[in-house]
């Protein structure tokens, strides 16, 4: 049972996002919106990096979940100043809401059919530097995106809404290719390079 006003406050944001879901399931563009007050509501918690449990990242090394039930998972992540991670999509919706710091985030819509293998054409649908407070929906249409921590310290809240897919879609806007991927958690990648 949760403890503390913060983890109260975490589970009953984690049980409006689940009744959004729910209630908006087939209207991406209302969900989005939605999302927003739950996820600032939870990012205006003042000890939000004193709580969870430590979780594997695919792309950062200091993780915690904060919520997770099978279907929904909150988690605070903290993203290392200057690692640009590349654009890449999910299989599913994830949220960004940002918590410390702030970080350049550019948001994607893939505008070719997916029929050519390794050929991708994005274009870009959001492009700008997020900080405390600010929210970023990646739902279909537009779910994938790039982002770097531009400062020490910084840190989001990030939901996914489902399982991320096993295999994803890593892209090269500027050659317009994409190659297809299981994400390595930090520490795997750190060995295969070694």
């Amino acid at each position: 049972m949760p403890g503390s006003s913060s983890e109260l406050t975490i589970r009953e944001c984690a049980f409006e996002i689940i009744r959004l879901c729910e209630a908006l399931a087939l209207d991406n563009a209302a969900l989005a919106r939605a999302l927003q007050a739950p996820l600032q509501r939870i990012v205006s918690l003042p000890d939000l990096l004193s709580l969870g449990v430590k979780r594997q990242g695919n792309h950062i090394d200091n993780s915690k979940y904060l919520y997770y039930d099978g279907q929904l998972v909150i988690s605070l992540d903290e993203f290392p100043k200057g690692k640009r991670i590349p654009p890449h999509d999910h299989g599913v919706w994830e949220a960004i809401a940002m918590y410390r710091g702030s970080v350049e985030h550019t948001v994607y819509e893939r505008i070719d059919d997916g029929s050519r293998e390794g050929y991708a054409e994005l274009a870009v649908v959001d492009d700008r530097r997020l900080g405390p407070g600010d929210v970023c929906v990646l739902i279909q249409p537009a779910e994938i995106h790039s982002f770097a921590a531009l400062e020490e310290g910084t840190h989001s809240l990030t939901v996914v809404g489902g399982h991320y897919a096993e295999l994803r879609h890593y892209f090269n806007p500027a050659d317009k290719t994409c190659v297809v991927r299981r994400p390595r958690p930090v520490s795997q990648a750190r060995v295969a390079a070694n």
